[in-house]
């Protein structure tokens, strides 16, 4: 009968594989790369380098060609008169206030124009700015897969010390259990005090407060860490490396030197201060001269009647004419700037002084990072130290509590010590994997403070 259960358990999981088919597991490389692809944050980083591309593109493109086509047609339900010429048309025999007309009733103007920009010392900074943007585009983009990295990395470190703490406590609850079990049963045959067995069923019922307490923590770091992966909170998922094997991949030595230019933060204000300054030598620009060129080739008609915009008009002797008229002309529009009551004076040192205030960003950055560094490594050295003592404190706690439960099932020690050695075995417990977590933590916090990717 037990190895029909058995074949039956068996069958039943591997029935039941199809519909777990959406179930993902991650190491933390895995989770991390994850990350970096579907973070809702990183999505919209990629998206703004490929924008500052396309933005850069627009503004070369002031300086290329520009071509333009216009067709304007007018028809004029009433048609104006010009009675100037009017009053002197006595002179020809004609009646005072007759009425001079200019225009037709249909009337069409079309034409192509080229504008293109010869000179502008403006534009030509510019372009030397482009490559730059495009640079500041990307720095944010890796500024923000960092952080990306790094939220991971704390989330799956959080999400894996709560899970071995769960693990520790469901072991000492089973065994804390197993010791209520016999000592109600010693206590029917009346051998021991009920004070022993109400010492148990405290013992059970803080360790179930405790193992709560830590599952809803569990459970908001899963959530946490979903997040930042970019993936739904409903999605179910396991992680694969633990806590251990993860502590076995950082060194517990830190690199002695630092240098602060490694800092994509850096990075990113030295290229602010480049673009500054351009910005500063446009605005100076402006006091320079602009030349720019023009050229339009185009035809114009005025008629009576609509349909004579298509027909040619007769002028006898077999000859005819066209309603159109061409017309084509280039030239050339010089623009010197001479008064302009300050404005560029002001502008230009408006410029100046957010260049100076970089400047002053960069120098407050680099004694920023040394410190956030001196303290990571302090911080991390502390974790360190923590770890070794809490490693230690549990091996002694261990061994007390194996000791004290023997004594305890040989009728030697009391239950009040054996709830006691317990308690203290479980907050060793914790408090050594909470070491670990530490360590993985500040070990992250001194890598990114240290510019490392």
């Amino acid at each position: 009968m037990r190895k029909i259960l058995i074949l039956a358990v068996i069958f039943l999981s591997f029935y039941q594989l199809p519909a777990q088919s959406g179930f993902k597991t991650y190491s933390l490389k895995q989770a991390v790369e994850y990350g970096i692809q579907n973070n809702i944050a990183a999505k919209n980083a990629k998206l703004s380098e490929t924008e500052a591309v396309a933005k850069n593109h627009e503004l070369l493109s002031i300086g290329l060609p520009q071509i333009g086509a216009e067709f304007d047609y007018q028809y004029y339900m009433i048609k104006p008169t010009s009675p100037a010429f009017a009053q002197d048309l006595t002179l020809f025999g004609l009646p005072a206030g007759t009425k001079i007309y200019f225009n037709l009733n249909n009337n069409i103007n079309t034409g192509v124009t080229l504008n293109q920009l010869v000179y502008d010392t403006r534009f030509f900074i510019g372009i030397q700015t482009f490559k730059h943007l495009i640079t500041l585009s990307q720095q944010t983009s890796a500024l923000t897969v960092q952080d990306i990295r790094y939220n991971i990395m704390k989330g799956y470190y959080e999400v894996q010390a709560a899970k071995e703490i769960i693990r520790v406590l469901d072991s000492n609850l089973v065994i804390i259990q197993k010791l209520l079990h016999d000592t109600r049963e010693t206590y029917k045959e009346g051998l021991i005090e009920e004070t022993d067995v109400d010492r148990l069923e405290l013992g059970e019922s803080t360790l179930k407060s405790q193992i709560n307490n830590t599952k809803n923590l569990y459970d908001l770091g899963m959530a946490s860490l979903k997040y930042n992966m970019g993936l739904q909170l409903t999605d179910q998922i396991a992680l694969t490396d633990d806590i251990v094997s993860l502590r076995k991949q950082i060194a517990d030595a830190a690199p002695s030197s630092f240098d602060p230019n490694q800092r994509i933060e850096a990075q990113l204000i030295q290229t602010s201060i480049t673009l500054k300054t351009y910005d500063k030598k446009q605005r100076q620009a402006g006091y320079y001269p602009a030349l720019y060129g023009f050229a339009n080739l185009g035809a114009g008609s005025q008629v009576n009647y609509f349909h004579d915009f298509f027909t040619r008009e007769n002028l006898g002797n077999g000859q005819s004419a066209s309603n159109w008229f061409d017309q084509a002309y280039v030239g050339f529009t010089l623009k010197i700037p001479i008064y302009d009551g300050g404005q560029k004076e002001a502008s230009v040192k408006q410029a100046k002084i957010e260049l100076q205030k970089a400047n002053n960003d960069l120098e407050n950055f680099k004694n920023q990072s040394t410190l956030q560094v001196d303290a990571a490594k302090t911080t991390f050295g502390t974790n360190l130290i923590e770890e070794q003592n809490a490693k230690e404190s549990m091996r002694l706690n261990n061994k007390i509590f194996s000791k004290t439960e023997t004594k305890y099932k040989e009728g030697v020690s009391s239950s009040f010590e054996l709830i006691q050695t317990q308690q203290d075995q479980t907050t060793n417990l914790i408090r050594y994997y909470t070491a670990v977590k530490n360590v993985l933590t500040s070990r992250a916090d001194l890598d990114k403070a240290l510019g490392i990717q």
